[in-house]
């Protein structure tokens, strides 16, 4: 029996695999998209998930890799984790035809692009503006933070591509929500203050010491 069981999460390795089998639908999904010449460049495929350390970016981005036959890696990220990519959110984020099959002659092209921002949505968001929220920037870590924009977006987003939320935190740094659903950004409650210990004299704190 391994000692050290009991601190393992007994769920980790069911996640594991549910992870991999997001990332073989995904691959899946994108290479159904491609056109008949930009397969016929590609040696494979590859998806994983980044923990962005980004200020700027979601908690988690889901990265394709695409690797040529005759011409250099390239890559291009969705803002979302794997679980999430669908058809619909690839036809939204990964590259043009015409990109991925310049990509494998090995024309330089930029993607993505910088598009027109669209109009946001009409749709009422949960938190105002100076809302205090807890938002998730890990895959088990939140951390407290203040609402400071709507309709967030960064200039190589799809046209009418927003995040609900643009969140400082406590520490400075300046991350956006890119759903408007507690998994991502939940309200902020303050903790209670801890009662003062019995027999302690909190007006000479130097005093509990003994020496």
């Amino acid at each position: 029996m391994n000692p050290f069981s009991r601190f393992m999460d007994p769920e980790a390795g069911r996640k594991k695999e549910e992870k991999k089998q997001f990332m073989h639908k995904a691959k899946e999904t994108f290479m159904q998209l491609l056109s008949e010449p930009a397969k016929a460049l590609i040696e494979d495929v590859t998806v994983s998930e980044m923990v962005c350390g980004d200020p700027e970016c979601s908690p988690v981005d889901t990265i394709f890799r695409i690797i040529y036959k005759d011409a250099p890696m390239k890559m291009f990220g969705m803002p979302m984790e794997v679980n999430e990519v669908d058809q619909e959110a690839l036809q939204e984020f990964m590259p043009t035809a015409h990109v991925l099959e310049g990509w494998g002659r090995g024309e330089e092209h930029k993607w993505p692009p910088l598009p027109d921002p669209g109009e946001p949505p009409e749709v009422d968001l949960r938190f105002n503006i100076d809302d205090r929220v807890e938002c998730r920037i890990g895959p088990t870590k939140w951390a407290p933070g203040t609402v400071i924009k709507h309709w967030y977006r960064e200039a190589g987003w799809a046209t009418g591509h927003f995040a609900p939320y643009q969140i400082q935190l406590d520490t400075g740094k300046r991350i956006f929500a890119p759903k408007d659903v507690n998994e991502v950004i939940r309200a902020y409650v303050e903790p209670e203050p801890e009662p003062a210990t019995e027999g302690t004299d909190t007006d000479h704190p130097q005093e509990r010491y003994a020496y």
